[in-house]
């Protein structure tokens, strides 16, 4: 079964394409920048920030070449060779994103992703990043003919069909679904305490249930477990035990893993297949799955969010905005996107804070073009619980100049 092409126009996408390394197995575009949100007056904003994804069979050697053509593209990180940026790559969700890229005016992000790395997260969600994309409509750009890879863009989709079944009740309209798919990779996601839209989701599905139901509806009619009402978009489920059992069976092995952690209770190392039909057992069968859900996508965006410090950019700050410190302290200037968590607890210009572990960093906020916020949250990462302080930024152009005098693994 072929991924489902959506209709809208890829010319300007493609034209952005022709810009970089041709050697892609997939590369897409996505967000607000390509597809209509609610709020939006008309179409995909003009001065949206256009985002895309390539995924490559070899990243060294497509970082090597696009370093060559492209060279300004990437943070500091380029002075240390596209062997180090690959392994800055494979960090957290195993994609490198390069951003605030200008190209044919406009402002781009692009992330790159090794093929491998993308088909395993799209068959076993081991980061759900990439994949929870890849189950919101995307534009296609180019696509090679990798059936690995076709056949893990399926699997993803009905995996994100199987999951929204298990939390959803035994009757749900077809836009109910679409917006419990859209919102799996937003399950857990600590940039959703603060900062993002609360009605993130609903904006994305409400203007785009045709895209929707093009990416979904073949796998919804050839579904045995759910009877498809198409004309008055609803559908029903089977939610006895047994339905659930065979549900939960079918789920992506990481998932598998992290409810078989919830239930579980240590040191009993049950069988899978056990617990799992405990699970579909239980009255709670949708929330230790959602909880599931949310243990992959917290640990993903945490780390992939705080890698961004990194690959998003820094610049020596100009002489106007050194601090007035005796001690001559680094001046750093952070370009940031739609989100960039700092290890920041200060909250207005000219305040002055001291963090715990993970770093010991004492930094001043000299200036900045927006208002600020920020808050201690408290982040089970495994075994470990991380304590990680950040400013959540929502916004596409600035800079905030931060003075670090102190810095040291704890």
């Amino acid at each position: 079964m072929a991924l489902p092409a959506l209709s809208s126009s890829g010319v300007k996408f493609r034209q952005v394409l022709a810009h970089f390394p041709q050697e892609l197995s997939l590369a897409f575009a996505y967000g607000s920048g390509v597809f209509r949100q609610a709020g939006d007056s008309a179409g995909p904003g003009e001065n949206n920030m256009l985002d895309f994804v390539f995924a490559v069979d070899d990243a060294v050697t497509w970082h090597m070449m696009n370093l060559t053509k492209n060279r300004s593209h990437y943070s500091f990180l380029k002075v240390l060779g596209p062997k180090q940026i690959n392994s800055v790559q494979n960090y957290g969700a195993g994609i490198y994103y390069n951003t605030l890229v200008p190209c044919n005016g406009r402002v781009i992000k692009y992330g790159v992703i090794s093929t491998d790395t993308l088909i395993d997260d799209l068959l076993h969600w081991k980061t759900l990043y990439v994949a929870g994309r890849l189950q919101k409509p995307v534009k296609i750009l180019t696509q090679n003919e990798n059936s690995k890879l076709q056949a893990a863009l399926v699997s993803n989709l009905k995996s994100a069909v199987t999951a929204a079944f298990l939390m959803l009740p035994e009757s749900f309209s077809e836009e109910d679904l679409y917006m419990q798919i859209a919102g799996l990779s937003y399950t857990g996601d600590f940039r959703m305490i603060v900062g993002e839209d609360r009605s993130k989701v609903q904006n994305i599905v409400e203007p785009n249930v045709p895209h929707f139901q093009k990416l979904y509806s073949n796998i919804l009619q050839d579904c045995p477990q759910v009877v498809y009402k198409h004309h008055l978009g609803r559908l029903e489920i089977d939610k006895s035990p047994e339905g659930q059992f065979a549900q939960l069976m079918s789920l992506p092995r990481t998932l598998q893993q992290k409810i078989t952690s919830l239930v579980d209770p240590p040191g009993k190392n049950r069988d899978v297949e056990e617990i799992l039909l405990q699970v579909a057992h239980d009255p709670d069968c949708g929330f230790v799955v959602h909880q599931g859900i949310a243990r992959i996508v917290r640990s993903s965006s945490v780390v992939q969010s705080a890698k961004t410090i990194l690959t998003a950019g820094f610049e020596v700050g100009s002489g106007q905005h050194r601090p007035s410190l005796e001690s001559g302290p680094l001046m750093a200037s952070f370009p940031f996107s739609s989100c960039v968590p700092l290890m920041l607890l200060g909250c207005t210009s000219g305040q002055r804070w001291e963090l715990p572990p993970l770093f010991h960093m004492e930094i001043e906020v000299l200036e900045s073009k927006i208002n600020l916020t920020g808050s201690w949250y408290f982040l089970p990462l495994g075994e470990e619980t991380v304590v990680l302080p950040f400013i959540y930024l929502c916004i596409y152009y600035g800079s905030v100049y931060i003075c670090c005098t102190e810095r040291r693994r704890s």
